[in-house]
C-alpha cells in the first residue's frame, strides 16, 4: 500500500505539489484570520480586566452618607477596590494632567466627587452596562463613565473579525473540496482502464481508492503544516505598538491540521467515488 500510495505521488508528482501550494496558500488565510481573533481577544481581555468605572456623585449628598454608599459598590459582583477621589484629589488629578493653577482663576472647585471602582478580572459589556445600571439607581449618583464607546468598537470589531474567519473557513473548506474533487476526478479518468482490469484481477473498492486518499490526506496535511509554518513566520516579523499577537495552543495547531487532511481527503474520494465503485 505505502508503495502504491508513493508510486501514485511520484506519477504526479507536480500535480501534487501544486496542490499542496494552493491549499497552504488558502489556509494561510484562514490561519491569519484565526491569529488575529485571538490577538483582539486578548487585548479585549487586557482593557475590560483594567477597566476602571468613575462614579460622580451629586452635591447634594451629605458626607455622612458616603460610608453607605461605599458599602453599596463594594457590594456590586466582581468589585474588587472601591476608592474615594474628593474634590481636591480631583483637582491635583486635573492639575497633573493640564498644569497647575488651572483653577486659579474660579472661586471654588467645580469637580465633583467620585469613586473609581474596579473588577477583579476581564468584565463583558453586558456586564459593565449591568453594573453601570446597578450604580446609578443609587441615591445621589450623577453620572457613571468607564470608556463605553470603545469598548463595544472592539466587542463590535472582535465579533465581525470571528464571523469573517468562520465565513471564510467555510468558503476555503468547500473550494478545497471543489479543487480536490476536480483534480481527482481527472486523474481517476485517465486511470479508468486500469481500474476496470484491477477489478477484473480481484480488487476491491478499498484497493483502488486507498492510493487517492492517501494522497488527499497528504495533500492536506502538508499544506496545513506549511500554512502554519507561514503564519508563524509572520507573527514573528510583524509586531504592533498596541497588540501583541496571540498564537493558538499546539493542540489546536494539531487539531486544524488533522482538520484540514481529513477534509482533503474527502475532497479526494468525492472525486474518485463514481470510477472505483461503478
Amino acid at each position: 500500500m505505502i508503495r502504491q500510495v508513493l508510486g501514485h505521488i511520484g506519477r504526479e508528482k507536480w500535480l501534487f505539489l501544486g496542490s499542496v501550494l494552493v491549499l497552504a496558500i488558502l489556509l494561510l488565510l484562514v490561519d491569519i484570520f484565526w491569529i488575529a481573533s485571538l490577538s483582539l481577544d486578548a487585548q479585549m481581555r487586557q482593557v475590560t480586566g483594567a477597566v476602571a468605572m468613575e462614579i460622580y456623585l451629586n452635591d447634594s449628598i451629605p458626607e455622612a452618607d458616603l460610608s453607605a454608599l461605599e458599602t453599596a459598590l463594594k457590594a456590586i459582583p466582581d468589585a474588587a477596590a472601591v476608592a474615594f477621589v474628593s474634590k481636591d484629589d480631583a483637582a491635583g488629578i486635573l492639575e497633573a494632567d493640564l498644569g497647575e493653577g488651572i483653577l486659579d482663576v474660579l472661586e471654588e472647585n467645580p469637580l465633583p466627587r467620585s469613586y473609581v471602582v474596579r473588577f477583579r478580572g476581564p468584565m463583558t459589556l453586558a456586564g459593565l452596562d449591568a453594573a453601570a445600571g446597578r450604580i446609578k439607581a443609587m441615591a445621589g449618583i450623577d453620572a457613571v463613565e468607564f470608556g463605553r464607546p470603545w469598548i463595544e468598537k472592539m466587542e463590535r470589531l472582535g465579533r465581525h473579525l470571528h464571523r469573517a474567519m468562520y465565513f471564510l473557513g467555510a468558503l476555503i473548506v468547500f473550494v478545497v473540496l471543489l479543487s480536490l474533487a476536480g483534480t481527482n476526478r481527472l486523474s481517476a479518468k485517465g486511470k479508468s482502464a486500469d481500474f476496470f482490469q484491477l477489478r477484473l484481477l480481484g480488487a476491491g473498492p478499498a484497493y483502488l481508492t486507498f492510493p487517492f486518499l492517501a494522497k488527499g490526506f497528504l495533500a492536506g496535511f502538508a499544506a496545513a503544516a506549511l500554512s502554519w509554518a507561514g503564519g508563524y513566520y509572520l507573527a514573528a516579523r510583524i509586531t504592533f505598538t498596541s497588540l501583541t499577537v496571540t498564537l493558538p495552543s499546539m493542540g489546536e495547531v494539531v487539531a486544524f491540521t488533522l482538520a484540514a487532511a481529513l477534509v482533503a481527503m474527502l475532497g479526494a474520494y468525492l472525486g474518485i467515488r463514481k470510477y472505483v465503485t461503478s
